[in-house]
């Protein structure tokens, strides 16, 4: 198959659009915080080794209260809380606090992210291979798509743990390893 321009872009697109109407969905939800803007109570959360709901008390004091919350169950101070937290982390398999989930769907997304792990450091075992080959420094169009497709991956992984951190450094190299395809397709003939 000939790989164009027009395919690196529709690649791109989709790669690129679909993490970033997940973050954009979150933020309109206010599900997540950015600097300036926090998320501000009642909010989950989740992800993490216990679903909390953090909620602002009559007295103007943040409370936690854990999911399957109802009314009239008691909220929670500071100690309460980490006190509570203590007693779930070791009624958890070891397995689950391991990965910091609490259910098999948050073992799903963590495999998710390894396996995203997987395929951008992948990328790097097909750069070495394509240079002994070469017996050059090469970096062969396989690096760039593993590249972006891990990338893509990890943005996703990034949106379901609520980490702008990690989504912004894989969102910035994702522009590069596109623009490097844009340059390897763009041009008349091979080298």
């Amino acid at each position: 198959m000939k790989i164009s321009r027009k395919l690196v872009v529709v690649a791109a697109i989709l790669l690129l659009v679909i993490p970033s109407i997940g973050f954009w969905a979150l933020l309109q939800a206010e599900l997540v915080g950015f600097p300036g803007k926090p998320v501000a109570p009642p909010f989950n959360m989740s992800d993490q080794i216990a679903t909390i709901d953090v909620v602002a008390g009559e007295d103007g004091e943040l409370r936690g209260r854990f999911a399957g919350w109802k009314e009239g169950d008691p909220e929670m101070t500071g100690d309460e809380f980490f006190q509570e937290i203590h007693g779930r982390n070791g009624d958890l398999p070891t397995f689950y606090r391991l990965l910091t989930v609490t259910s098999l769907a948050g073992v799903a997304w963590v495999v998710f992210g390894f396996l995203g792990q997987a395929v951008f450091m992948g990328r790097m075992v097909v750069q070495i291979i394509a240079s002994e080959k070469a017996k050059s420094s090469v970096v062969p169009p396989a690096f760039w798509w593993l590249s972006l497709l891990g990338a893509s991956m990890l943005m996703i992984y990034f949106i379901w743990r609520k980490d702008p951190v990690g989504f912004l450094g894989q969102s910035t190299g994702w522009v590069i390893y596109l623009r490097n395809l844009w340059l390897i397709y763009g041009r008349k003939k091979p080298l």
